[in-house]
């Protein structure tokens, strides 16, 4: 086998790896507390503040990534960033503005959303990302960072992925109109953007049996603080 077709194959393998644990993650034991919680409007509008405080929490993370990995890596991700921190055409305006709107529109004021932070449980998962981000190689920070776009690509979940499902989920339980979900209708379709951009920042980067298994952990750890996080939504989202 050449060289080549040897990357090649090691491509396709951590493609196919990378989707199969997306969709596991939707069979995990976090995810599913967090989809079977019964939802009402202060558990709703909870879960959205809270998704305000991830999506600074993926800025950070990106930014980690970013410092440390290759010119052409930085410039994958300076792109990808354009649309999270300053202006994504299918929003009009920024993530965290856009997240913000769609926590407003679940019944929070613009005080709440300011004065409110993330609940004990959820600051140590987004500890435990910035730890990975800033200290795991930087292609396995790369990749788990990508995973998580992955797990949220409905092309590649049966079923839909994260925001499509909690979407439904949101007009099915409380009769939300789905056209105010702003944040949750531009992600189903601005993360499937995202995960090809940055797949090929990734999949450029792997080029032995070393690079593979640095990639694959860095999935597989993310994935874990994925469910983590998961899980600390669905459970407080119970106590209150």
């Amino acid at each position: 086998m050449t060289a080549t077709a040897q990357r090649l194959d090691l491509v396709e393998k951590l493609s196919s790896e990378l989707t199969a644990l997306a969709n596991a993650q939707f069979s995990s034991p976090e995810f599913e507390l967090y989809f079977s919680t019964p939802l009402t409007m202060d558990r709703a509008k909870f879960n959205a503040i809270q998704m305000v405080f991830y999506n600074n929490n993926r800025r950070e993370g990106w930014a980690f990534v970013q410092a440390r990995a290759p010119w052409a890596v930085k410039q994958a991700i300076w792109h990808h960033e354009e649309d999270e921190l300053f202006h994504d055409p299918r929003a009009g305006t920024d993530h965290r503005i856009l997240m913000s709107t769609e926590a407003i529109a679940l019944g929070a004021t613009d005080a709440e959303v300011w004065a409110a932070e993330p609940t004990p449980l959820i600051e140590a998962v987004f500890a435990g990302w910035n730890s990975m981000n800033a200290t795991d190689p930087w292609l396995a920070a790369l990749t788990g960072s990508h995973f998580l776009e992955r797990r949220n690509n409905s092309n590649l979940i049966p079923g839909g992925a994260m925001s499509m499902r909690w979407r439904n989920k949101l007009v099915k339980e409380l009769g939300v109109a789905q056209d105010s979900l702003k944040s949750s209708n531009v992600h189903i379709v601005a993360d499937v953007d995202h995960s090809d951009a940055i797949w090929d920042a990734v999949a450029s980067a792997i080029g032995s049996e070393y690079d593979y298994e640095t990639a694959i952990a860095g999935a597989r750890k993310a994935a874990r603080l994925d469910r983590a996080f998961r899980g600390a939504l669905g459970h407080e989202m119970r106590v209150r």
